[in-house]
């Protein structure tokens, strides 16, 4: 008889080490195409609390060696809820698009196809909030699939209220959805333009920034955070390289903002995760 997977979970996760690597291993396979398959009765269901048990079962029973860390970013996805995204990016899902190609940026399983979320540098952020005093609430600028706030939300071990702007009405109410499903009250999401509408991401204590804006909008929204240093708006500002080498450059040569924490991406050679604060 099947187990709910609240209570199935609740349950491996009070039995030792061993059992819960055995676990794992038995409800994630990959199968002859090289596809990963994750048996997906075991992730439904869950609890926002439960889900960060788990993720960090996970990232345990990988960091020992006993389980094969390419179901990682799948599995945190999955009990995420940030899934079946294709329709939300077609221009990326597109015939002859590098995200159908071999592309390092990609997990390819059975039934996902998507751009891989940066968790591991996610986790430099978490540990610089979780060691600061004064955030109580941050702003994604450009939240897309919503990943990043879910991934902070979760592993951060205090209280934050969390806003991501999305420019795209669809990927919105995705988000606001992941939000109402795991009742995330501190977790909300807007549609907005907020190059055309700065009051809108105005007076929070940090920022966060991943592929925000084209190259051709980031002397804009520099110019939007100028206005905010020159108001005397205190913030952190976190960064983390995508494909936006001008912003790094301009970030890094904004006055009055000043980097307090300079990192390699554990994602891929070449990107960094940079943590700014206002002088």
């Amino acid at each position: 008889m099947f187990q709910k997977p609240e209570k199935k979970w609740t349950k491996i996760l009070s039995q030792p080490f061993e059992k819960q690597s055995k676990f794992l291993n038995k409800i994630c396979k990959v199968n002859r195409r090289d596809a990963l398959i994750l048996n997906e009765r075991y992730f439904d269901g869950l609890s926002f609390p439960l889900v960060g048990e788990v993720v960090e079962l996970v990232q345990k029973v990988i960091a020992a060696g006993e389980f094969d860390p390419s179901f990682r970013d799948l599995i945190l996805d999955r009990l995420l809820r940030v899934i079946g995204i294709e329709e939300l990016y077609p221009e990326d899902y597109e015939d002859g698009n590098e995200c159908n190609g071999d592309d390092d940026n990609v997990i390819f399983g059975e039934n996902y196809h998507v751009y891989t979320a940066c968790y591991d540098d996610l986790d430099i952020l978490v540990n610089f909030i979780n060691s600061t005093d004064g955030i109580s609430n941050l702003c994604d600028l450009g939240s897309g699939s919503g990943r990043a706030l879910f991934y902070l939300a979760m592993k951060v071990k205090k209280e934050l209220n969390y806003l991501g702007l999305e420019l795209v009405d669809e990927r919105v109410k995705f988000t606001n959805e992941i939000s109402k499903y795991f009742s995330l009250d501190n977790v909300r999401f807007q549609t907005c333009d907020f190059l055309k509408d700065p009051q809108a991401f105005h007076g929070y204590d940090a920022y966060y920034l991943y592929d925000s804006v084209g190259t051709e909008n980031v002397p804009h929204l520099i110019g939007h955070f100028k206005n905010l240093i020159d108001d005397g708006q205190k913030f952190y500002l976190f960064f983390i390289s995508g494909w936006d080498e001008i912003m790094l450059s301009a970030l890094n040569e904004l006055d009055g903002l000043k980097l307090v924490e300079g990192n390699d991406s554990h994602k891929q050679e070449g990107r960094v995760v940079n943590i700014y604060q206002t002088l």
